[in-house]
């Protein structure tokens, strides 16, 4: 029996220097994981790496809201 697919959710603002070893540590405990990154317009470029990391892992989700919301 296959277990249901889990989603992380990753709150994320200013983690340009942590965003990309955080999505392959989550990713890498289990094939069933995929990680949402809801990212609060990060002036640092968080988004943008999530969005690189989007378009070549399929697990991976983002979400960008137009300001920091917590």
């Amino acid at each position: 029996m296959r277990l249901p697919r889990t989603t992380v959710i990753v709150p994320t603002y200013n983690e340009a220097d942590n965003i990309r070893r955080l999505i392959d540590s989550i990713l890498s405990q289990s094939p069933d994981l995929s990680v949402l990154v809801i990212d609060d317009n990060s002036p640092d470029g968080t988004g943008e790496i999530v969005r690189r990391i989007v378009r070549d892992e399929g697990r991976v989700e983002l979400l960008r809201r137009e300001r920091k919301m917590g």
